[in-house]
């Protein structure tokens, strides 16, 4: 497997683990600041899903990318789109009361909820990157030269004939 493919696999991983990490980032942030009940992870879960897709199609593409190379300009869509998500909530101020308290935590490290925002928003530009960079290998069918030079076979009759 190139490197190209690997980076690609690597990404697809990054986006399950990027689904779960901003849902439950969300669902805190929501019942903290407007105090919202249970119903608020089926409707994470819905409006979130569409990432599940990049996951997937990153995932096939890394796996087979002769078969499925032309997903590659749905994946950068969904990518930026999510990407752009992140720059409105930072921009919107959306975080700034619950920024500064603590999401993850071991022990007496402790990662804030802006950092990890802004860490899932890093690796999401360089997985964006990945995709802009990902190029389709082209390989040409090894055809003979036909008449004309244009790459067909010349086809000559055989066995078939006029026999009236």
């Amino acid at each position: 497997m190139t490197a190209r493919r690997a980076l690609l696999l690597v990404g697809s991983f990054w986006e399950l683990v990027r689904f779960f990490l901003v849902l439950l980032l969300f669902a805190v942030v929501l019942q903290e600041s407007a105090g919202a009940g249970p119903w608020v992870f089926p409707w994470l879960l819905v409006v979130g899903s569409g990432n599940l897709l990049i996951a997937a199609g990153a995932g096939m593409l890394a796996l087979f990318p002769d078969r499925y190379g032309r997903l590659i300009a749905f994946l950068r869509l969904g990518k930026v789109m999510s990407v752009f998500s992140l720059v409105l909530l930072l921009v919107s101020g959306a975080l700034r009361g619950t920024a500064t308290r603590a999401a993850l935590g071991m022990g007496r490290v402790a990662i804030t909820r802006g950092a990890a925002v802004l860490g899932v928003f890093v690796v999401d530009l360089f997985f964006l990157g990945v995709l802009f960079a990902w190029r389709r290998e082209e390989n040409p069918p090894n055809l003979p030269p036909g008449p004309g030079g244009s790459g067909l076979p010349e086809y000559t009759e055989t066995e078939v004939g006029d026999y009236h």
